[in-house]
């Protein structure tokens, strides 16, 4: 719930820079794609983390 919360924030935080001319389009793009990217490289070591706990004989 956390993570959704600062997630929306900071998405929320950068649209609004983008809206008062602080940022570009292109460095707004840069920063979506990262932080995707990053999100779903978490997402994907917690899963084989969590994975190593489930089987442990693997």
């Amino acid at each position: 719930m956390v993570t959704v919360l600062g997630t929306s924030m900071v998405l929320f935080m950068v649209i609004y820079a983008e809206k008062k001319g602080w940022v570009d389009r292109e460095k707004v793009r840069v920063i979506m794609q990262v932080g995707m990217n990053v999100g779903i490289l978490g997402s994907l070591l917690y899963f084989l983390y969590m994975l190593s706990f489930f089987l442990p004989s693997l």
